[in-house]
């Protein structure tokens, strides 16, 4: 009898415990934006055109090279590493070289009230931008734009 009492504790113990970590889970992922341009809750994703899906995603620091025109932060809210600075590059003839760009990004709430998650990295006269950095980070600062010359 004690025996089957105990296996009883346990099992309702356990059942708590999933149904515990469940409403948690629930409520947390409650924030996050599941279509932020078809970009994975947790990432940061390129896009190789304005219309197309995700061609690049990470929920980690990236550092390479990677040709883009779109970006979009699904990050999810996490004090410290929501949001993400990124730097760019694109060729200008009208300047005679390579312009370097940066930008911050807040991460996509579904009611927008997040802030700008995604901006545009449009291409002229053939040339187009490429993303050189992914970093996630704190809140963006006042100075801190979408996009802006480095």
């Amino acid at each position: 009898m004690q025996m089957r009492r105990t296996a009883g504790l346990m099992a309702t113990s356990a059942t708590l415990a999933l149904f515990a970590t469940l409403g948690s889970t629930t409520g947390a992922s409650a924030a996050i934006y599941p279509s932020a341009d078809g970009c994975v809750p947790g990432d940061v994703c390129l896009y190789l055109n304005a219309t197309s899906s995700p061609s690049f995603s990470r929920s980690v620091n990236w550092s390479g090279t990677y040709w883009s025109e779109k970006i979009v932060n699904n990050g999810t809210a996490q004090a410290g590493y929501d949001h993400i600075r990124f730097t760019a590059e694109k060729y200008s003839p009208l300047a005679g070289g390579v312009v370097k760009y940066k930008g911050c990004l807040h991460y996509a709430t579904s009611d927008g009230s997040g802030g700008q998650y995604k901006v545009d990295l449009p291409s002229t006269n053939s040339y187009g931008f490429s993303v050189k950095s992914l970093t996630w980070g704190p809140e963006c600062g006042s100075g801190e734009k979408p996009l802006q010359y480095a």
